[in-house]
């Protein structure tokens, strides 16, 4: 019996050990912003419009910057790209980012932020 629950016991962390290790997971993949070619109608505008562009926060409904359009977004890229990176967007009590979604903010903005 010993035997049996040491042997369950050392594949169970083999286990583990090696979900750890899965880079299947696009959050724990690096984005390489040299092969990234997502523009804003393709990758970015989604993204924007789940995540910024909604009610009550960036859809030009308050004195809030409107991210509504491609050129208010372009307008704003640096200080949208600050801010997602710092991870002070979206705000306090609003679903976080993945590392993905960060990333490809990120090189769509280091790559001149194509439409």
């Amino acid at each position: 019996m010993k035997k049996y629950m040491l042997f369950s016991l050392l594949t169970l962390c083999t286990l583990i050990a090696c979900d750890k290790d899965d880079d299947s997971d696009p959050d724990l993949q690096e984005l390489d912003c040299d092969t990234f070619n997502d523009t804003y109608a393709s990758k970015i505008k989604s993204i924007i419009d789940s995540n910024c562009a909604t009610s009550g926060c960036h859809d030009g409904s308050n004195p809030r910057p409107d991210f509504t359009s491609y050129d208010n977004v372009y307008a704003r890229r640096s200080n949208i790209k600050s801010r997602v990176v710092g991870k002070s967007m979206p705000p306090a009590g609003k679903t976080p980012l993945s590392q993905s979604v960060i990333d490809q903010i990120d090189c769509w903005v280091q790559n001149g932020a194509p439409q």
